[in-house]
Order: C-alpha cells, then sequence, then structure tokens
C-alpha cells in the first residue's frame, strides 16, 4: 500500500517545483525509504481531475431546462391518461420487448486469476488489469519487482533513481549507514563505534578465511579494535597464504598470472606474445617464439646467424666481403703524402687506400691541423691531378670534389663513392675555398 503520508511530501515537492530526481533526494534524506518514494512520486505525478465553479453553473441550468417542461406535462389535461385500450396494448407491449431485450455491457476481459492476463497485467475484479510499475521496479509474471542496487560493499550508499542504479561511496558522517568514512570517530559518527569496539578475537570475524582476526588495542589505553591480517609466509607449515608464492612459501604452487616468476615458469606478467615482442635489435640472429604466454611458456629464442648471405645486415665471423657484402671490405693502402701551406699554415699526413668494393677512401691523421681558418661551406677537399697545386687554374688542370671539409684539426675521413678505373690519375689533395679562389693547403700523393 502507497504510504499516505509519503505520497502527500510528494504532491508538497512537487507544487513547490522540485524535480522528480530532487523531490527523490529530499525524501531519501528525511527517511523515506527507495520504494515509498518512488510509489509516492508516481501516485503524486498522475493527474487529478476537477470540477470548475462554470462547469457546475452549465449543468445546473441544463436540468432546470429538462425540469421545466416535464412538471408541465406532470400537470396537463387528465384526457391524456385516458387512452385507448390499444394504445395500452401497444405500450405494454412495448415495454415488455423493452424487458426482454438483453443490454449490452462494455466489461474488459474477464479472468478469475492473474495467469489469464497478459504478464503486464493484473486480475482485478474479474477483469485484467494494466500493471503500473515505477521506474525503479522491473514487471515480470505479473508483479512489480524492486530492482536490487545492493553492491554488497558496505561503503557505498545504493539506491534506484529513474531505472538507474547508483553506488555513491559514502564520505560524509552519517549514524546507522554501517560504515564509519575516512576522517569520522565515535563522536561524529555511531557507525565507527561500532565497528572499533570489541572485546575479543571472537566478535572481529570478517568471513574472510584468509585472515587473521584480532581485537587488540593499537596503542596502550587506547580503545580495542578488530586488526585482519594475512598470515605470515613460512615454509614447512603445509600452508600457503593468498598473499604468498613459491619464492616466499615453500607450501606454495606457481600460479600463472600473479606477475610472479616461478619454477618452471618461463615468464609471468612480461611474456612475449608474438615474434616481434623478441626483437632484440641484433642483426646477426634470428628470433623465434617458443611456448605460450597464457600458459606462462613462452620465451624468446635467438640463434646466431653463421651463414654467409649478402643483404642481411650480418656479417658472420667467418664471411668477408667477397661472400658476404655486409662484411667490411679489405683495404690495400696506395699511397700517403704530407701537406704543404699555401694560404695557411697546415700540417699532418694522409693515406689513400683501395677497398675491394671499388671505392677509395683518404684518411687524415689526428695530427691534421690548418690555422686561422674556420669551417666554412665554401672550404672543400679535392683531389687533383697535378702533384703541386697553389693556385685555382692548377686545381683546374683535372679535379674531383669530395666533401667540405670536415674539422680544422685531428683525424676524419673522405669516402670516394665514384668509381674510378684509375686512381693513380690523380696525385694530390687539396684544400681550396671557392668563394674566395684561394688554395689554402695541398699534399701531393706518394703512390707505393
Amino acid at each position: 500500500m502507497v504510504n499516505k503520508k509519503a505520497v502527500e511530501y510528494a504532491k508538497e515537492l512537487s507544487n513547490r517545483g522540485f524535480t522528480v530526481d530532487a523531490t527523490r533526494e529530499i525524501m531519501l534524506s528525511r527517511g523515506f525509504n527507495i520504494t515509498e518514494a518512488d510509489e509516492a512520486i508516481a501516485v503524486a505525478a498522475k493527474p487529478q481531475k476537477h470540477i470548475s465553479t462554470t462547469t457546475l453553473l452549465g449543468i445546473a441550468l441544463i436540468f432546470i431546462i429538462i425540469l421545466i417542461p416535464i412538471m408541465f406535462i406532470l400537470s396537463g389535461n387528465d384526457s391524456a391518461a385516458d387512452t385507448t385500450n390499444e394504445e395500452t396494448t401497444y405500450s405494454q407491449q412495448t415495454q415488455d420487448n423493452i424487458k426482454k431485450t438483453p443490454l449490452t455491457e462494455n466489461k474488459g476481459y474477464g479472468c478469475s486469476t492473474n495467469e489469464e492476463c497478459l504478464f503486464n497485467e493484473i486480475c482485478l475484479n474479474n477483469e485484467c488489469s494494466p500493471l503500473y510499475c515505477t521506474s525503479c521496479e522491473d514487471m515480470s509474471n505479473h508483479e512489480c519487482t524492486p530492482i536490487i542496487c545492493d553492491d554488497n560493499v558496505t561503503s557505498t550508499l545504493d539506491y534506484c533513481s529513474e531505472g538507474t542504479c547508483f553506488n555513491n561511496e559514502i564520505t560524509t558522517c552519517i549514524g546507522e549507514d554501517n560504515f564509519c568514512p575516512e576522517g569520522c570517530n565515535e563522536t561524529t559518527d555511531l557507525d565507527c563505534l561500532i565497528q572499533l569496539a570489541c572485546t575479543s578475537d571472537l566478535e572481529c570475524g570478517d568471513d574472510d578465511p584468509e585472515t587473521i582476526d584480532s581485537c587488540v588495542s593499537p596503542s596502550e589505553g587506547a580503545p580495542k579494535e578488530c586488526v585482519h591480517n594475512y598470515p605470515l609466509c613460512v615454509d614447512l607449515d603445509g600452508y600457503c597464504p593468498t598473499n604468498c608464492t613459491t619464492l616466499t612459501d615453500s607450501d606454495c604452487d606457481p600460479v600463472c598470472g600473479n606477475s610472479v616468476k616461478e619454477a618452471p615458469e618461463e615468464c609471468d606478467g612480461d611474456c612475449p606474445i608474438n615474434v616481434q615482442s623478441c626483437n632484440d635489435n641484433n642483426t646477426c640472429t634470428t628470433n623465434t617464439l617458443l611456448g605460450s604466454a597464457s600458459l606462462c611458456t613462452a620465451e624468446c629464442v635467438y640463434s646466431e646467424i653463421t651463414m654467409c648471405n649478402s643483404n642481411d645486415g650480418c656479417c658472420p665471423s667467418s664471411c668477408a666481403y667477397s661472400t658476404d657484402n655486409d662484411c667490411p671490405p679489405s683495404s690495400t693502402l696506395l699511397s700517403t703524402g704530407s701537406f704543404t701551406a699555401v694560404q695557411r699554415i697546415t700540417s699532418g699526413d694522409i693515406e689513400l687506400y683501395s677497398y675491394e668494393s671499388g671505392t677509395h677512401k683518404i684518411i687524415f691523421d689526428q695530427l691534421f691541423s690548418i690555422a686561422n681558418t674556420n669551417l666554412d661551406p665554401n672550404l672543400n677537399v679535392y683531389l687533383a691531378t697535378k702533384q703541386v697545386v697553389t693556385t685555382k687554374e692548377d686545381l683546374d688542370a683535372g679535379n674531383l670534389l669530395l666533401d667540405p671539409l670536415q674539422e680544422v684539426s685531428g683525424t676524419q675521413e673522405y669516402e670516394i663513392l665514384n668509381y674510378i678505373s684509375n686512381i693513380q690519375s690523380y696525385n694530390s689533395v687539396v684544400i681550396y675555398h671557392s668563394n674566395l679562389n684561394a688554395v689554402y693547403a695541398y699534399s701531393t700523393l706518394n703512390y707505393i
């Protein structure tokens, strides 16, 4: 049965302009339960029929208009009562015919039990009538069943609103909600007193068979409270607590999925899931995935490449450039030389190498230096055909541009990638500033 007091309260809040959600929250805070609140809101929302004063006056006027002619007829000539027998007989027959004509009644679908009606109807006064449920009720088997929102967590306030369950975390100090939030105490929340107070270990059961439940005082003079501790991980005691593993308790068995690698597991929590997971960024190994990540048996196996295969990025120790182009080509020293200053004081030696790949390389030694010079994109290194190059004309007689000068001192290399059929046609290395048209230094090549 609907709580009349709840209905009156819901109507009052609705008349004051509160929304359905606001009305529900206010009623819950005033002690009504969620079922009472929703039922009252539903009843209060139904439109009520009101007869206005104008309507009443209209009905009265119609009644007067009909009543006056009737009174005039009743007070008329008595001869009207002396009708002929034929008329009387006809009137009597007409009345008999009316009595014998059955009245047609507009009745609902008849029933004697709910099972004779649809699932969303009930048998009421031998008729199937619609079953009305609130938004927080499920309709089934001719009944309205409240939606259960309890999440079995004492720290949440569970309720239904507009067909949706809410489980809000309790953060305020409210008594008799069976929870003591952080920051509350027995003074501000009676539930804290209930939770903390204990006199023996038997009062502290938490329904968790894994914990050791004790009633102890946290400090001298403080009230006793319930403490729930997991047992220690101890070898050979015949028991493995849930917080222990084979690494901390010999009584435990390995468990795949606890993020702890326990023998004979190959992995746990860090298992490779595909071959890409096994990439060791080493071009001289082949990567293979064995086992299963779901069984904690997955492992990466790396095999060293020993075959000489070109273009695989690997040069095995037993291979050479002639059998594997990934290996560095062997080199031969072709010539040496020393720098001679022209526009800038320059010192240091150079070497020219030939590689079996068909390329050449010029190497400046660590004693190389060129004074009073800053690196400039116009300062380049050339190969020249003349042995002595001091002017632009000497360089133009035949040259090959290598690269801009890399450093003004120290070891540096200049690789000649162009194929040169007769390297000995070049007889010097030149440092030349193209913007100033000045030869800074040169080194004559002395072929061995």
